[in-house]
C-alpha cells in the first residue's frame, strides 16, 4: 500500500541576523496564505508532524488547527545544521551556499552537516513518523534544504531544482510505500 506524504516548508520567518536561523520565529503575517496551501493538499493530511524549530512548529500548529488534525513535533526534522554558517544578507550569496551544499553532498560546505548527513537524519526521522503513525496521508512541516534532499531522493529529481521551486509555505507531495525506510539514503 502506498501512502501520501506532504513535505511542507514553513512560513516566512522573522529574520534576525543576531540569532541562529534555527531559532527564528514566524513573521507576524506568515500564515496569511495558509488557505492556499490547504487548497493544494490532496488528499488532506490526517496528521501533521513537524520540526521543533519555532518557525516550523508555529506553521504546523496553524496547519493542524485548520485541518482539525493532530500535531506531532518530532526531533530530527530540523534544517541542515548551520549554527556556524556566516550570515548571508545577499540572496545570491545564500543561494550559492545552498548550491554548493547540494553539489558536494559528502562535504560539510557550510555549517556543521553535509547534505548526505542531513538527508540520512531527515529520512530516518520521517520514516519514524510514518512508521509510528499509519494514517493514509501525513504532512511534515520542515525546512527547504532537507525537504529538497528527501524529495529528490524519493523521486530521482535534482535537489537544487526542488529547492528553487519550493516557496515558503509551499509543499512537495510524494508517495510513501509501506516498505519505505528498510534501506535509507546510503542503502543497506
Amino acid at each position: 500500500m502506498t501512502r501520501t506524504l506532504h513535505l511542507i516548508k514553513h512560513g516566512r520567518p522573522r529574520i534576525d541576523p543576531q540569532v541562529a536561523a534555527h531559532d527564528w520565529p514566524l513573521a507576524d503575517d506568515a500564515l496569511t496564505d495558509l488557505p492556499t496551501l490547504l487548497a493544494a493538499l490532496h488528499p488532506r493530511p490526517d496528521l501533521v508532524a513537524c520540526s521543533v524549530e519555532p518557525k516550523a512548529h508555529a506553521t504546523a500548529q496553524g496547519l493542524a488547527a485548520a485541518l482539525g488534525a493532530p500535531l506531532r513535533p518530532m526531533q530530527g526534522l530540523h534544517e541542515q545544521l548551520r549554527y556556524t554558517a556566516p550570515w548571508r544578507p545577499d540572496p545570491a550569496a545564500f543561494e550559492a551556499d545552498i548550491r554548493r551544499f547540494f553539489d558536494h553532498p559528502e562535504q560539510v560546505v557550510s555549517g556543521e552537516e553535509s547534505a548526505r548527513d542531513a538527508l540520512t537524519r531527515f529520512h530516518n526521522a520521517v520514516t519514524a513518523v510514518m512508521t509510528a503513525h499509519p494514517q493514509p496521508c501525513v504532512a511534515v512541516v520542515a525546512h527547504g534544504t532537507v525537504i529538497s534532499l528527501l524529495a529528490a531522493h524519493l523521486t530521482g529529481r535534482d535537489p537544487w531544482t526542488v529547492w528553487q521551486a519550493l516557496p515558503l509555505l509551499g509543499s512537495v507531495t510524494v508517495a510513501w510505500p509501506d516498505a519505505q525506510g528498510t534501506s535509507g539514503p546510503g542503502g543497506a
